[in-house]
């Protein structure tokens, strides 16, 4: 075997022993591996789960109907008692039936408000963060302006003015809820944009479009999805809120910021008609905060070896 041979096959040795001793990771198996590391997120994210299948299956776990079926014979009932696990509400209504429905709903407007509201706060960060100039200034003296409302009173107005019903609840809560996708975009692509192989692409004559939606969205990705996460715990607390001034879903409607509100005429007589969709809120929200900040350990660089 002539020397360049034996060079050549000892390289190759070399490099099979080097890809055994350090297997190769992408960035997503990094980030499911740190995520998977932190037990509060992985019981968050179990917690999640659990909750979603009871709801989205609710069907399967009663036979109840969580609105037309009343039985003015077994009012306020207490947990368990006549058959019913959490009892019943004023109407005779199972609670059990009512929360898988009223949960099912919650989350519905969770997703739906924080989607409706990250589409159009990223494509306005974006617009602004990569463009610059007169553009960003008055988008983003727009988004000032927005942000400097508190927030609930805001939503209250919208819905004052809309009416209630589930579909007011998640334009208003969106209209609202678009400001902080925004600020977190324009500041990752202010960031992304100075880096050089965006500008490679710009002196090779890529569109900017192309740019904005196939080199700096997708590295922006990472804090838009912890945000995402915090944002659907952020909404169905609110949506609850609303629900429990009056200004929410339709009073007949199973939600849990309804359950709430009709159940506080009863606090000494029946609290379980409060203390149990509070709990399934607290449950849920708690859930998605601890997944949001599992992710945003994750994704921290910092936390990478």
């Amino acid at each position: 075997m002539s020397d360049n041979n034996k060079v050549n096959e000892k390289d190759r040795v070399m490099d099979e022993i080097g890809l055994e001793a350090l297997p190769v990771t992408n960035y997503w198996q990094d980030v499911i591996r740190l995520f998977t590391k932190n037990r509060i997120a992985v019981i968050g994210l179990i917690m999640m789960i659990i909750i979603v299948v009871l709801c989205a299956g609710a069907p399967l776990f009663t036979s109840h109907d969580p609105i037309t079926e009343m039985n003015f014979s077994e009012l306020l009932f207490r947990p368990g008692q006549g058959g019913h696990i959490l009892g019943t509400d004023d109407l005779g209504r199972d609670i059990w039936t009512r929360l898988l429905y009223g949960g099912r709903n919650s989350l519905v407007t969770g997703i739906a408000v924080t989607l409706i509201s990250a589409a159009v706060g990223i494509a306005i960060g974006l617009v602004a963060g990569y463009f610059g100039g007169t553009v960003e200034a008055l988008l983003m003296r727009f988004t000032d302006i927005m942000l400097s409302f508190p927030f609930l009173i805001i939503a209250i107005a919208i819905m004052a003015v809309l009416g209630p019903s589930q579909r007011n609840v998640i334009l208003a809560l969106a209209i609202v809820s678009w400001p902080r996708f925004t600020r977190l975009t324009r500041g990752q692509v202010l960031q992304i944009k100075q880096l050089e192989y965006i500008e490679s692409a710009s002196v090779a004559g890529f569109k900017k479009g192309r740019i904005m939606f196939n080199h700096i969205l997708p590295n922006c990705l990472g804090p838009l999805i912890i945000q995402a996460t915090l944002s659907v715990g952020g909404a169905i607390l609110s949506a609850a809120s609303l629900s429990y001034l009056g200004l929410g879903a339709d009073a007949a409607a199973p939600d849990w910021g309804v359950m709430l509100s009709q159940g506080r005429n009863y606090l000494q007589l029946a609290p379980h008609l409060t203390t149990i969709p509070g709990i399934a809120i607290s449950l849920t929200v708690l859930s998605m905060n601890w997944i949001g900040d599992g992710l945003r350990d994750a994704f921290d660089p910092k936390m990478r070896k």
